[in-house]
């Protein structure tokens, strides 16, 4: 016999939802990004191994985590939490070795802008799941 509970569930503010739909923007972007460098080849193992991690990333991104029954939600919440980190590690990588490749070509490059961007994107994830999914914690 099954417990049915017809509680209504509390409402996901605006601001929770705007942040999942940049999620899945940056996911998708992250996937076109990691098969445009594949597609286009790969110098290095540190390009193969971000073109196949940002698809992953990509992927893991795009999950309909509000969907994902209670049993399964920790393990993938852990999922993002871990890719989240990674991700950062991985563009802080990506920046170094474009800032050694300018200076071996006597360049200076500028604020990495885009990257910095992308990391906050993919930082703004984790509590946004959270709150996606449990929005009572945000009282």
């Amino acid at each position: 016999m099954s417990i049915s509970t017809n509680a209504p569930k509390p409402h996901v503010p605006d601001g929770v939802r705007y942040a999942r739909w940049a999620g899945h923007a940056l996911g998708s972007v992250l996937i076109c990004i990691g098969i445009v460098s594949a597609l286009r080849g790969l110098e290095g193992s540190f390009e193969i191994f971000k073109a196949i991690y940002f698809i992953l990333y990509g992927i893991v991104l795009n999950l309909p985590f509000s969907r994902i029954p209670e049993a399964r939600w920790k393990g993938s919440f852990a999922l993002l939490t871990l890719c989240s980190a990674a991700f950062v590690f991985v563009m802080v990588v990506s920046v170094m070795f474009s800032y050694m490749a300018a200076a071996d070509r006597g360049e200076r490059l500028g604020v990495p802008g885009l990257e910095g961007s992308l990391i906050f994107l993919a930082l703004l994830q984790v509590p946004a799941v959270l709150f996606q999914r449990k929005p009572d914690l945000l009282d």
